[in-house]
């Protein structure tokens, strides 16, 4: 069994790496990196430092790190590339994970955000200095890639099926144009435009709870997505649980009528919303289509399985957030 003082952990030493992706917010991490690593230094001491080229390249340095026995692991960059990073994490031993700390640098900071985090650098900086230690859960997915092939993956936010799926497809080519939260905002706009519902069976810890159109299904670890968007405020990092939203077969008008409230948290009481709690979720389609959206990013179609994994990360975070 891992034994580890949630209470601190010790002053960051040269046993710390920072994954850094250039690519993230626009491009600017990348202009401000030997500013980062600078500043880093000063604050920290020496430290290992590495820049992704490429997709699934932060996911490798992880899965590297653990081997090489690295016991903190800094996050430059967005939720894509602290998704990316967990998903090598997960591939390896509990007891070889090194603790996780997110530096403020990406677009949409929907973690920062449900883990109750500073998203200014200084404040960041604050928190991994002071070393407190949270376990938080993370998720496991199969799914089918574009390519037909059934594939397993992990997640630290949410996973998604339905219009958020279509809304991610559209916001990549126009985020760096408009920033994040406008972006997903014109992409949901868009997405919603040409929705139309997936018929989908939808079964919660193997009990199947409904079958028919569905516009959206969200399995979520985290509270926020979409830049902000609070889908799931019922959502905790923490508690075992994914929180599963189900938005059933919504018309265009009312999709429109109703996008501001999934900003403010208030879709629940929508008659065809509901919110589950859930070990795991299971999509079934009846027919082509449903796009997934995993922690930001456009990841392929269903059929979908997601399992929670309790305390599967330690994360440098205060105990007492409530995200």
């Amino acid at each position: 069994m891992e034994r580890v003082d949630f209470g601190k952990l010790r002053a960051v030493t040269q046993e710390t790496l920072v994954i850094l992706n250039p690519a993230s917010a626009g491009g600017a991490t990348g202009r401000r990196a030997r500013f980062l690593r600078e500043r880093l230094e000063a604050r920290f001491g020496p430290l290992g430092f590495e820049t992704t080229c490429g997709p699934r390249d932060a996911t490798r340095m992880a899965t590297d790190a653990c081997r090489s026995g690295v016991e903190r692991l800094l996050v430059a960059g967005g939720d894509g590339t602290t998704s990316e990073v967990v998903s090598g994490l997960l591939e390896c031993a509990p007891e070889s994970r090194p603790a996780l700390g997110l530096l403020p640098l990406g677009s949409g900071l929907d973690l920062t955000r449900s883990l109750s985090l500073p998203r200014d650098l200084e404040g960041a900086l604050d928190v991994i200095e002071a070393g407190a230690l949270r376990r938080i859960d993370a998720g496991a997915i199969e799914y089918r890639d574009d390519h037909g092939t059934m594939r397993r993956g992990y997640f630290v936010n949410e996973s998604s099926a339905g219009l958020s799926g279509e809304t991610v497809r559209l916001v990549s080519a126009s985020s760096r144009r408009l920033g994040p939260r406008l972006a997903f905002l014109f992409g949901a706009v868009g997405a919603i435009l040409g929705h139309r519902p997936v018929a989908l069976a939808v079964e919660i810890d193997g009990v199947r709870i409904y079958e028919g159109p569905v516009s959206m299904v969200v399995a979520a670890n985290g509270a926020y997505f979409g830049a902000g968007m609070h889908v799931a405020p019922h959502a905790r990092v923490d508690d075992g649980a994914l929180e599963v939203v189900l938005v059933r077969g919504l018309s265009v008008p009312r999709l429109l009528a109703n996008l501001p409230s999934f900003y403010r948290g208030g879709h629940l009481s929508h008659p065809k919303v509901s919110r589950h709690s859930a070990q795991e979720l299971v999509l079934i389609p009846k027919e082509a289509g449903a796009p997934l959206d995993v922690d930001g990013e456009s990841l392929g179609t269903l059929p979908l399985r997601v399992e929670i994994l309790p305390g599967a990360l330690r994360v440098l975070a205060p105990t007492q957030a409530s995200g």
